[in-house]
């Protein structure tokens, strides 16, 4: 059985979208407006979270520095 994917609605300011538009029509790489919004979410969560372990990272290694004063 396949897990059904649920959608919401988010709303940007219409320059942005209008940005958006423009870049589709230009490259014609993404089918709509969508796609390319989910495409760059999914970029900037994954960029996001490698912020996050790497300042969990860094954290644990100060950690472990200040243990061995």
């Amino acid at each position: 059985m396949r897990k059904r994917i649920k959608y919401v609605t988010v709303s940007i300011p219409e320059g942005i979208a209008r940005d958006i538009d423009k870049l589709i029509e230009e490259l014609g790489y993404w089918p709509s407006r969508g796609a390319f919004v989910r495409e760059a979410c999914m970029e900037k969560i994954w960029v996001e979270r490698r912020k996050l372990k790497e300042l969990k990272e860094t954290t644990e290694e100060t950690d472990q520095s200040l243990r061995g004063l």
